[in-house]
């Protein structure tokens, strides 16, 4: 086993406590929120736009900010800003309240997300879709147990206290494990290489020849159709995690435990997209992407059907496996197109894409849905935008893995030659 894969351990808690529940917990509390306060699914949703216009804006800096600190640094005062922001909420009363807490807690937790992707995404190569995945698997667990979990914790506590009890895993097991497993001073993987030799000095120089500066970066095309792209998944892909529990209590009139538990499905399906889209994204690469866009579509048009018992089934398997395949693609995409040199600037602007998207498309839904009285074509919208993100992918060159490849093969020639 590889030195790295402790890294992965506790990026999977730390993913699981200060992202996953935090992420997870907001859907459940819409209904009871509603019911207390009066207001509209728009107002109630638009928490989200702060919380991930708050995460777009850290993601743009973020190139400068790992500069300055480290990682192991970025990870800790974000996620003691996240268990904050849980705790915010026993004190919330009104509408500008509620909205504070959520762009303290978008601030925390995505700053986490973006976070961990860099740091795994330095340590591996050729397995960091994989790695990627199985990091990422927190979200899918938390998606797992948090909505019933959170819904029976809301029947006896009220949705306030549900929230601040949740932050308890953040103090006892995420930053405690994580603060103790990483350390700034651990070195990227080279992959396939052991110890200090002439083989891996061999694939540190052919990495190094394949680099790409950031200046280039930016004047690629690839890289700002690779950020409509993620824009445009992460607009369907929040939009259907934000509203689907709202989607199934008021339109489809599931009880809320009934649709709790719906939601865990969907979620107990990501870690096969996680895992399963994380390997193929190390075969496929942009490819691999494009197909799990065009599958969200199908799981968005799935939606209308949802009262038929084969097409709730359908619906969680295609939802769970193309949201656990859009949760892992922007490292993938980074690493394949620009190269680990600029992982910390591409992935956290790429986020910052992602995040925009995040924020635009839930209250955009809960807009649509507030004034013509259903969800018909907000979903219509998604699958178009989840189309659109695919197709956007067209064209876009892996570069920096493409020159790996060339050199690997260069290097293999040339041995083959002098033999």
């Amino acid at each position: 086993m590889t030195k790295n894969w402790p890294i992965i351990a506790a990026s999977f808690l730390t993913i699981v406590f200060t992202f996953g529940i935090p992420t997870m917990v907001m859907p459940v509390i819409y209904a009871p929120i509603i019911d207390e306060f009066g207001w509209g699914r728009a107002q109630v949703t638009f928490v989200a736009t702060l919380k991930f216009g708050a995460g777009a804006v850290f993601g743009i800096f973020f190139g400068v900010i790992v500069d300055k600190l480290s990682i192991r640094k970025i990870v800790a005062v974000a996620s003691c800003l996240s268990a904050i922001a849980m705790l915010g909420f026993l004190w919330v009363q009104t509408l500008w309240q509620f909205y504070l807490v959520g762009l303290v807690l978008g601030m925390g937790s995505i700053s986490c997300m973006i976070a961990i992707k860099v740091l795994v995404s330095q340590r591996f190569m050729h397995q960091q879709g994989l790695a990627i995945g199985s990091a990422l698997l927190g979200t899918s667990v938390a998606g797992i147990f948090t909505p019933p979990f959170a819904t029976w914790l809301i029947g006896i506590y009220g949705w306030r206290m549900t929230v601040a009890l949740l932050s308890i895993g953040i103090w006892t097991v995420a930053l405690p494990v994580f603060l103790r497993v990483v350390k700034d001073s651990q070195d990227a993987e080279i992959e396939g290489a052991g110890p200090a030799n002439s083989s891996s000095q061999t694939k540190r120089e052919e990495s190094a020849a394949a680099e790409i500066d950031f200046s280039d970066v930016l004047k690629s095309r690839s890289f700002w159709m690779i950020g409509l792209a993620v824009s445009l998944i992460g607009f369907t892909d929040q939009s259907l995690g934000q509203h689907l529990m709202l989607y199934l209590i008021q339109e489809v009139h599931y009880s809320p435990m009934d649709a709790a538990w719906i939601k865990s499905a969907v979620f107990g399906v990501s870690i096969a997209g996680k895992l399963g889209f994380g390997w193929l994204y190390d075969k496929l690469s942009v490819q691999g992407v494009m197909l799990c866009y065009f599958l969200m579509a199908v799981s968005v048009l799935l939606m209308f059907p949802l009262f038929i018992s084969s097409a709730l089934v359908a619906f969680i398997i295609t939802r769970g496996l193309s949201h656990g395949g859009s949760i892992v693609d922007i490292p993938v995409l980074s690493k394949h197109c620009f190269g680990p040199k600029v992982l910390g600037k591409t992935i956290g602007i790429l986020t910052a894409c992602v995040t925009i998207g995040f924020a635009i498309g839930p209250p955009l839904v809960g807009y649509m849905s507030d004034t013509q009285g259903s969800y018909r074509n907000a979903f219509i919208m998604l699958a178009v935008a989840s189309i659109a993100a695919g197709l956007s992918l067209l064209g876009v060159k892996t570069t920096y893995r493409d020159r790996i490849i060339a050199l690997e093969q260069s290097r293999v020639q040339a041995s083959e030659t002098s033999a």
